[in-house]
């Protein structure tokens, strides 16, 4: 293991001078997380003074089992998954905080009593407080976009009270704007935050926490339009429930237009034309949510119609959509809303099929589930004309009509789902790719690519008035 100078010395120190013992909180690495290298813990910092000392020794001797969520607005309990412990740089190392994805801008506010022990800027871990906390445990808040008004070293923080907001900073610049949350114990170990934040702080909390912010942010008028654009919809519930907002806040809801959060979902789905990753929050993602609803299925799909269409980029949604792309053959299916998800995603219909069992010749067993049209697919097919080249990428009408004469012919594209009978779409993805190339090898058509070039669409056009429909189980 190797030590940083300056540990070595603090630890010397510590041991000679009986300052008390010198505990290993983590080297801060090239993401924002944390290695096993140890480095002086910040309750131990030479200048810290006896005022400081003493405020730690006043907080609570346990540490509290459970806290809320240090973001204030536009994080739900449902938004956060465990990532504590997940390898990065290859399995080399682990990842020793919960990343919490959010608004770049959302203050972050104490979940406990603290003292602020160090407010540092680091290349990796950008602008970073550490705090003390109950049961001698410590809080490390890395990327923020900027500290918090009036927040410096030893002063003691209230719940509630603010620690600095939401960003990218440090190597997280040109990255997903979030909180990297560490929790150390007393021994200097960072444990896994996830299972004990379980909360969100009650929504008069809120407005009493937000109004000490406003008593000290550096332009009120800014920062209240700012909150109203994101996070409208927890101000008209506040008002509901008659809670008093603050002023500028107020003036903000009569001023600022209907922001996305506003979205309800019965707009039906007409897609944004920009990309969309994990952490955003806009009216976008909201319509996304609608269609990935209304037009996939499967079991992370039917969590994300639990969870309901908050218009929130997180694990559910990216869970989602990974699953929505498997089943287009979309590659890669890695829950970033491109280009390719967008134009498949857009053009897709609504199921609108009755599902069949197709059974091997001969057989009464059941092979495989497929989705039958209810239209008949003779007629379905009967006006495929491919008047130009098809290939991977595309996405055109005349790929929705090389999709259904496919499918009514035996080359199924998908078993169920997008692109299977009856759901086809006008992306020319893998799977559409895999079901030309079976075509072109039945019809002896070399090279078969899955390529539609001039040989391809003649083919089709010979066979489309006459061709025998080839039993379903030799092609899957």
């Amino acid at each position: 293991m190797t030590f940083h100078k300056k540990a070595f010395i603090f630890l010397l120190s510590s041991v000679l001078l009986g300052q008390g013992a010198f505990v290993a909180l983590a080297q801060i690495a090239d993401d924002g997380t944390s290695t096993t290298t140890p480095i002086v813990n910040p309750r131990n910092w030479w200048d810290r003074s006896g005022s400081t000392d003493q405020a730690i020794s006043s907080l609570p001797q346990s540490a509290e089992s459970i806290f809320p969520i240090p973001v204030l607005f536009g994080v739900a309990v449902k938004n956060i998954s465990p990532n504590f412990g997940d390898p990065r740089d290859g399995g080399t190392r682990k990842h020793q905080g919960e990343d919490i994805m959010a608004t770049k801008g959302t203050p972050i506010v104490s979940p406990t009593k603290a003292v602020v022990l160090k407010v540092t800027n680091g290349p990796n871990e950008g602008l970073t407080i550490y705090t003390a906390n109950p049961g001698g445990e410590t809080f490390v808040y890395m990327h923020l976009d900027k500290y918090g008004e009036g927040v410096t070293e030893g002063k003691t923080l209230e719940k509630g009270d603010l620690i600095g907001y939401v960003g990218n900073t440090g190597n997280a610049s040109g990255g997903l704007s979030h909180l990297h949350f560490e929790v150390h114990d007393f021994t200097g170990t960072a444990v896994d935050p996830y299972p004990r934040l379980t909360s969100e702080f009650s929504l008069a909390d809120k407005i009493t926490y937000l109004n000490r912010i406003l008593s000290v942010a550096s332009d009120t008028n800014a920062f209240s339009i700012f909150l109203v654009t994101n996070f409208r919809s927890t101000f008209t519930s506040a008002l509901s429930q008659n809670i008093l907002l603050p002023s500028n806040i107020s003036v903000a809801l009569g001023n600022t237009p209907v922001s996305a959060m506003t979205v309800t979902p019965t707009i039906q789905s007409s897609l944004s034309a920009g990309d969309l990753a994990y952490g955003e929050t806009s009216s976008a993602v909201v319509k996304m949510q609608i269609s990935l609803i209304s037009k996939s299925h499967g079991a992370a799909r039917d969590k994300l119609e639990a969870a309901g269409t908050t218009g929130y980029f997180g694990i559910i949604t990216k869970n989602a959509l990974i699953e929505y792309q498997s089943l287009m053959g979309i590659n890669p299916a890695d829950g970033y809303y491109g280009k390719a998800t967008r134009l498949i995603l857009e053009s897709e219909s609504s199921p609108t099929s009755n599902t069949s069992l197709v059974t091997q010749a001969g057989s009464t067993t059941p092979r495989v589930k497929v989705d039958i049209p209810t239209t008949n697919p003779a007629t379905s097919t009967s006006s495929v004309s491919l008047s130009k080249d098809l290939s991977l990428g595309l996405s055109t009408d005349e790929v929705m009509e090389l999709q259904k004469y496919l499918n009514n012919h035996g080359y199924i594209i998908a078993i169920s789902g997008p692109g299977s009978l009856g759901k086809e779409t006008r992306y020319f993805g893998p799977a559409t790719q895999k079901a030309v190339i079976k075509f072109q090898k039945a019809n002896n058509i070399n090279p078969a690519a899955g390529y539609v070039g001039a040989i391809t669409r003649g083919k089709i056009a010979l066979l489309k008035q006459g061709f025998a429909i080839l039993p379903i189980w030799q092609y899957i």
